[in-house]
């Protein structure tokens, strides 16, 4: 046996107060009979009323009141075993960090809006692996393969461009260093080559290096590539940021503003085998992207084995309401007239006997009371 939340045992001590408050009630009543009057007089006339029922009525509200206390803790009887099994695919989110996503074309830049986006489809993810690559002009790997989506967002919301400093962005850098957290590199532990592998590159589409090498290694990996372009079409220049101001744009060696633009045609080629999304100044579609993962072959990473116990709070719970509902349906009052032992009971051929009470104070004809004997007689 064990309890859900033994923390409401403590609602027991409530049976005690409610014992408490019972007694107390019982000596206040007395007390209150001993006051209006003669003690023994008061309780013949109110004979109607039944210890014995009040002391059950009570004793069903303390059982009940115990009964309910304990279904709060919640009582689990029994054990079984139960398997609980991982499925997923293996995800590993490329950012792109470049200079060129701190562009204010999507609000309020394509850096931040990528993270936030990103941030919902991990909020969309079921027993998927996620690692965390950012690239510029290099790459490394911020957070190798897990399933603890908390240390993702971690690594996720502290990507910035300083932590590559060197220029430029480069897809095949990226491309790579996917493929090693894949077959080794910064994933030894858990090479798994049997898993389903994909990739999710997130940038702006500028790139500034060659990659068809880096292509046929990622297909050579059976790497399922998904892209994600961030930004608007239309030119926007890119701001330059000192101790974390804005101190202008970035120029060219000849001194003009550097625009840049989302490049869609590169990341759609690279997506091509997967799906591509689109992250726009008012919507975004890569939240959508977690019903594409389901769609792939699903894996087993791990299973698990636990005890489940079963839950029996339902029954103290019902018997307890019960118990109260009886209370309720028990009158504290006996039915009909209770006759004393030996007390006179007026027949249809012998008149009421009168008492004291009715004779008149003056004493005149009626005065006399008469004996059992003489009324029979006077019959």
């Amino acid at each position: 046996m064990d309890w859900l939340h033994p923390i409401y045992l403590s609602a027991l001590a409530a049976v005690p107060v409610a014992v408490a408050l019972y007694i107390w009630a019982a000596f206040k009543r007395r007390a209150a009979m001993k006051r209006f009057g003669d003690f023994a007089m008061v309780r013949q006339l109110a004979q109607s009323i039944s210890p014995r029922l009040r002391r059950w009525k009570s004793a069903f509200t303390v059982v009940a009141v115990a009964l309910i206390a304990l279904s709060l803790a919640g009582p689990r009887f029994g054990t079984k075993l139960k398997e609980f099994k991982r499925e997923g695919v293996d995800l590993v989110i490329a950012l792109d960090v470049s200079q060129s996503m701190l562009a204010e074309d999507v609000l309020p830049n394509r850096l931040t809006r990528a993270k936030y986006e990103i941030g919902k489809l991990l909020d969309n993810l079921q027993g998927d692996r996620v690692g965390l690559v950012l690239f510029a002009g290099d790459a490394f790997v911020q957070c190798p393969l897990t399933l603890d989506y908390s240390a993702v967002r971690l690594f996720l919301d502290i990507a910035a461009p300083s932590q590559i400093p060197t220029p430029g962005t480069d897809f095949g850098a990226a491309l790579n260093k996917t493929v090693q957290v894949f077959t080794g590199g910064a994933n030894k532990d858990n090479p798994d080559a049997d898993h389903t592998r994909a990739l999710l590159i997130v940038s702006d589409g500028e790139n500034h290096a060659p990659i068809d090498d880096a292509v046929k290694a990622a297909k050579d990996a059976k790497l399922v590539i998904f892209a994600t372009g961030v930004g608007e079409a239309d030119g926007v220049p890119v701001p330059v940021y000192q101790r974390g101001r804005r101190v202008g744009f970035k120029k060219d060696k000849d001194g003009n503003t550097v625009l840049t633009r989302l490049e869609e045609d590169r990341l759609q080629e690279l997506a091509e085998g997967g799906g591509y999304f689109r992250i726009t100044r008012t919507s975004s579609s890569l939240p959508e992207m977690a019903d594409a993962l389901k769609r792939l072959d699903r894996q087993e990473f791990d299973s698990e084995t636990f005890e489940e116990y079963e839950e029996k709070y339902q029954w103290p719970l019902l018997l307890g309401v019960v118990l109260l509902i009886l209370e309720m349906l028990i009158p504290d009052r006996v039915m009909g007239r209770v006759r004393r032992p030996g007390a006179y009971v007026a027949t249809e051929d012998e008149p009421a006997r009168k008492t004291p009470l009715d004779l008149p104070e003056n004493g005149g004809e009626g005065s006399r009371v008469e004996s059992p004997a003489s009324v029979a007689q006077n019959a």
